[in-house]
Formats: structure tokens, sequence, C-alpha cells
């Protein structure tokens, strides 16, 4: 991924790697890094960012024991390993170009806040390395410090201990993130042995790997209120700030001093960070919708800081369901959430925060979203356009299945290229309208889940998507020859669910087409039946998503520029390939799932 820069970046770029070198043992090129500029973030050759993937954690204990675990697999590199390589498979296929993680450090950091070698140390490293194999960026949250697993999953006040016993995030609650010195520092030493740690996989550190595009300080930071910090050992530590400043003991003054602590913190940890040479884009999270409420203190702070990008996410419904939801799930699926994506925009105390002067000069990302509870075809590319015209130049959604475990997985937040196909494709098509969307486009906010565009159709009415351009041509369920957008014949990549005007298909699976001027490249995922609802409360006890691999259909290609006649399909399979008869006069043929090439 390395990339050039015009010749006014690339000056600035010169005196970068000198000050840079003078500073660190490692000389680390800006050059071939993303950066940000004026609010905006961009690739290392100039070109403006755009980045559309999901979160991705086997180097996570909490994706072990709440997934892994529940379906018998072993708590090995090897099992973890061969899981992330399939899942980075998928994923590709969905043409994600980004994953995230948020780092919990009790997995691997120590009471001080020193790595320690264990398996999740080790499948990070691995995750990172093979990301960039696959041109697949990567956005890391150095601390999760709240996120523990479930040894019971119906019963969540029941969590199983730390990977590394005598870890520092025993000692701290989430809401010390920003307060406790003592927290500070020790996580000050975890950031930076993480990021001057060499993975041993591709044999860079991890401040002079370019895949990694971003950095977050924390996942999902929250605060004490007033009434709170009354009742923890923090309390102290503000009554010494309100006296040293002269201010009375009221709330009025606290939130002068969270305003404090928090710009104090984020610049501190920036620092920390820059100090190291690491030279990434440096995001704080801005959490949920209207979190700004009551605390405009806090935000104000965010604005003030020297990262350069903030973070928020995006999940409509989860306001909809009786909490605990896990335990009263419903299927939103046919929910219009027009009148959400509306308020989304236009609400001060939802995101319109994000389009004031003062987060203007920020660059904005979207950490995590999902359409929670909904297996729809429409709500993913309408969420893609409310992103862009947020100006979000990377979105990842919460959070990706991994192949091992899908089949079993049901609920709120579940995605997976064979498990659940409609919903996949309705995710790819977003990904490609979010990439040709335009930063803070005049957004619909008449009616956000019913469009007809030049390469773009969603609708709630339809539940269904589709895009197409010169290049590609992508939709959800038949479509007719009527749909607008229509297919171009100069089409070369084609994925899809069902037949179109270019493809018949009555399969289960997606299906992706690569067209070359000689050649065509088919694969054909499984065909996917449903056991259970998918938006159930199974908790991976007994297959959801059956995978069948065993059934053929008719697959017939409708191209132009392509006939039968002088045509010739094969199979392609470990040991080789087999040829397989056209149907007919008919670029057609009976198609198990798996991957085919036609060639003249």
């Amino acid at each position: 991924m390395n990339r050039s820069r015009t010749p006014f970046t690339l000056a600035l770029t010169i005196v970068a790697t000198m000050t840079l070198t003078s500073c660190s043992q490692e000389a680390i090129d800006p050059s071939e890094f993303v950066y940000a500029e004026d609010g905006r973030l961009y690739f290392a050759n100039g070109d403006e960012l755009s980045l559309w993937g999901v979160n991705l954690q086997p180097c996570l204990s909490w994706e072990y024991h709440s997934l892994f675990k529940l379906i018998g697999l072993p708590e090995t590199a090897e099992t973890l390993k061969k899981a992330t390589d399939d899942a980075l498979d998928e994923i590709e296929k969905m043409r994600c170009d980004v994953i995230r993680a948020h780092l919990v450090p009790s997995d691997f950091a120590d009471q001080d806040g020193n790595l320690v070698e264990t398996v999740y140390l080790d499948l990070l490293d691995y995750m990172v390395a093979e990301a960039a194999k696959r041109d697949i960026y990567v956005y890391l949250s150095f601390l999760n410090p709240h996120m523990s697993y479930d040894i019971d999953v119906e019963d969540p006040s029941q969590h199983s201990p730390s990977v590394v016993p005598d870890t520092f995030l025993n000692d701290f609650e989430r809401k010390e993130l920003t307060i406790d010195p003592v927290f500070i520092e020790k996580s000050k030493t975890y950031v930076t042995q993480l990021l001057n740690r060499r993975n041993p996989y591709n044999q860079k550190t991890y401040k002079n790997t370019p895949e990694i595009a971003l950095w977050e300080i924390a996942n999902e930071p929250i605060y004490y209120s007033y009434k709170e910090i009354k009742e923890t050992r923090n309390y102290d530590v503000f009554k010494k700030w309100a006296k040293d400043a002269g201010l009375e003991d009221n709330e009025e003054s606290y939130f002068k001093f969270r305003h404090d602590r928090t710009l104090e913190y984020i610049n501190a940890m920036y620092d920390t960070v820059r100090a190291t040479g690491t030279v990434q884009p440096i995001v704080w999270n801005c959490n949920w919708h209207r979190m700004i409420r009551g605390r405009r203190d806090v935000f104000d702070a965010i604005a003030k800081s020297k990262v350069e990008v903030v973070s928020f996410c995006n999940y409509p419904g989860q306001s909809i369901l009786k909490r605990p939801y896990t335990k009263n799930p419903e299927d939103l699926s046919r929910h219009d959430f027009a009148d959400f994506l509306r308020k989304s925009y236009t609400e001060k105390d939802w995101y319109d925060w994000a389009l004031t002067p003062e987060f203007m000069k920020k660059a904005k990302v979207v950490y995590e979203f999902e359409t929670f509870y909904n297996y729809s075809s429409y709500l993913y590319p309408a969420q893609a356009e409310f992103f862009r015209a947020m100006g979000v130049q990377s979105a990842t959604m919460w959070h990706y299945s991994m192949p091992a475990y899908a089949p079993y997985r049901n609920g709120s937040h579940h995605l997976s290229l064979t498990s659940t196909p409609p919903k996949a494709m309705a995710y790819a098509i977003a990904g490609q309208t979010f990439r040709n969307t335009p930063l803070y486009h005049d957004y619909d906010t008449e009616s956000p889940t019913e469009k007809i565009g030049e390469n773009v159709m969603y609708s709630y009415a339809k539940d269904a998507s589709l895009y197409s351009d010169a290049d590609n041509y992508l939709h959800t369920g038949d479509v007719s020859s009527e749909q607008l957008p229509k297919p171009h014949q100069s089409v070369k990549r084609i994925t899809g669910l069902g037949s179109s005007p270019l493809v018949e298909y009555t399969g289960t699976g997606i299906y992706s087409v690569e067209i070359s001027e000689d050649k065509i490249d088919i694969t054909i995922e499984a065909n996917a039946t449903h056991l259970k609802p998918l938006w159930g409360k199974d908790f991976l006890k007994e297959i959801v998503t059956q995978l069948d691999y065993e059934t053929a259909h008719p697959f017939e290609l409708k191209l132009d520029n392509w006939s039968a006649s002088g045509s010739k399909v094969s199979r392609i399979e470990a040991n080789g390939g087999s040829s397989v008869p056209l149907i007919g006069d008919k670029l057609k043929f009976e198609a198990l799932p798996g991957r085919y090439t036609i060639s003249r």
C-alpha cells in the first residue's frame, strides 16, 4: 500500500521524516501512511480516504468464550488462525477494505501495563499481517476496559477471569479512564509498548505498519456524573481541583473539572502515541447518538483536543426493544427507519453536533454500526448515504460473524456472507454506495429509506437494493430488466443473490462473477436455509442456518459479448479441474456451490 503524494505534501513529509528519525530509533516515512488534513482523511497517495468494513476480533478472549467456545472449538492459536483466515477470505469477497478491533488489555497486559505473550497477542499480530496481504486496512482501538465474557450467556452477571490474572484493568472502573492518574500511567505504558512491538508475522513495528490506518485511544469512554463521582474514590480528586481553583463543590464546578480532565487526558494520550514516532491519525470515540445530552462539557473538550478524528456509532432499533434485549428479541426487519435517519441528521442532541464548525475541523469515522435484529435488504445502503452526508470516511459494522460459528448464530448483531445472504448482499451494495457518494452531500431527509439514483436503488417498501456502474453490478433478490439503475453490458464484476438481467440463478447463496477479455471466474456460495429465526435468541446451542454444498442449480450468464459457442466451463477443485457441460446453446450449466472458470 505504498503510495506517492503531491509535491507539497512530499515536502512536508521530508521534514516530518527528519524529525521522527531524530527522536526514534526507527525511521518512519509518513509518505506511506494514511494522514489527516483540514478535517479530512487521505490515503498516502493523496486520494480522499473511503473505507468500508467490519469489526473482526479473533484477538479478543471475549470472542472465544462468548462464541467459539460455545460450539466446542479449542482455545488454540491454530484454531483461531484458521478461523481468522476464513473470515478474512469472506469479508474480502464482500468487498470490505478495513477491519476494526477494540483491544482488551487484560488479554495481554500485566499489572503495570507491560505486554505479556499470550495467544491473543499472537492473534492480533497474525490478524494485522494477514489483513495486509489482502489489501485490507486495520483500525485499532487501544483500550476497551470493560469487555468481559460470560461464563453463562443466560446469566450476564457471571464473568470469567481475565487472561492475564494480574492485569492493571482489574483495579479500575471504566469511568476512571480519564481521571485516575495511576490508571492513566499504566495505560501509557501499555500503549507505548504495543506501538513499539515488532510483529513477528511481518517484521514491522506497529507504529511503522502503513496498513494500520487509524489508532483510537479508547472504545466507548463514559464519564461520571456529579452525583456518581461523589460515591467514588475519585471524589477527592475533584474536591482538591475545585479547592485549588477557588470553586464551590457543585455540579457547575464539576462540569468544568470534567471538561478539563477530558481535554488533558485526550491530549496526554495523544502525546504518548506521538512520542513513539507514530504518524497515523488518532481518533477519539464519541459513543452513541444522544451521548451529548448532559455532556456538552465533554464534547467541547473533544472539539478542542489534538486528535484529528472523532468516531461515533449508529444502531437503528436499539432503543426500541425492551431490555435486556438479548432476552426480549423482536424482528425489526420490516420497521421503517426513515424517521430515525432523519432525526440523526437534523437533531442537535443526536448527531448534528458533528456538523458544527468546531467539529468540522475533525475527520469522522463510524466505529460501529448495525441494523440490529434487522435482516432487511434496504437499511445498510440507507445508512451508507447518511454516513457520507455526515462526512464519514470509514465505517465498520459490529461485528462480523466468523465462519466457524456463523451457522449457529442469530440475534442482534449477525452478518455473514454465507449464513445471512440477503443482508450480506445489502452490505456489499452499501459499500459501493459509500465509496461513490460525495462527503457532506445534500442529504434527502424527506425520504431517507427510498431512493432510485443514477447508481443506487434502495427501498424499504420493496425490501430491496442494487448498485450499478460501468464496471460493477450488485443486487439482492430477483431483479427485473426494467428495474433502475440498469446493468451496463461493459460490466466487469457481478455480485448477486437471485436472478437479474445478467444472471439467471435459483440457488440461495451469493454468487460473484469476474469478467475479463478471455475468461470469466465464478464463485457460488453454499445454499442457505434458515432453520430458526435469524432474530432469535438461541445462543449458539444448535444449527440456525443450514449450509448446503451438495445441491446444484442451473446458472446462466446473459452477456452480449459472450456466447456459448466456443466457450468451455471448468469447475476448479483442490486436485485440479473438471469439465462441466453447457446446457443447449446458452452460457448455462448445472452449478454446485464452488468455483468455476469459463474460457473462450
